[in-house]
């Protein structure tokens, strides 16, 4: 499969019908949460950053692998927006799509790292800091790419060795 590279508006848009999913999800946890919803962690920051993984990151990762490991190749937000992941023109393989995702959803578990360790234990700002610097920075250098190369590729693509085009008619 051929094609040219997404155009950024249409790249945010993709992205946008995505965080919509998202948030839906994120939404339905903290409903359960509200409503007394509440996995034992035992006073540990590791479980709990276990349980947050397994209840946040971890759904959106299936996700976005099941739907661009798909016969689409394209997550919800890409399908409406008329995009497609291709790994050299192809299909990428499974193995492609869960590393491209990974590390596309490295900053979010980054950030979840430092906010846990900010609000539960004052001044462990070892592990918190960096994680936060290491996140914004994932995130500027996603965004500087994907703003300034001509094949419009993010972080994420040029580690796993995929592209996003538009979808051929």
């Amino acid at each position: 499969m051929t094609g040219e590279p997404a155009p950024r508006a249409r790249r945010l848009a993709a992205l946008g019908w995505d965080y919509l999913l998202i948030m839906g999800w994120l939404v339905l946890m903290a409903v359960a949460y509200l409503l007394g919803f509440r996995p034992p962690t035992g006073g540990s920051l590791v479980v709990a950053d276990l349980v947050i993984t397994g209840l946040t990151v971890l759904p959106v990762w299936v996700y976005l692998v099941a739907s661009e490991a798909g016969t689409a190749q394209a997550s919800w937000g890409k399908r409406r927006a008329g995009l497609v992941v291709t790994a050299a023109g192809g299909r990428p393989g499974l193995g492609r799509i869960m590393v491209r995702n990974a590390v596309k959803l490295l900053p979010w578990e980054l950030a979840h790292l430092a906010v846990l360790r900010f609000w539960t234990v004052r001044g462990d700002s070892v592990i918190a800091v960096p994680a936060l610097v290491l996140c914004y920075a994932l995130v500027g250098v996603t965004v500087a790419l994907a703003m300034l190369r001509r094949d419009r590729a993010a972080l994420h693509d040029l580690v796993a060795g995929t592209r996003v085009l538009e979808r051929p008619a």
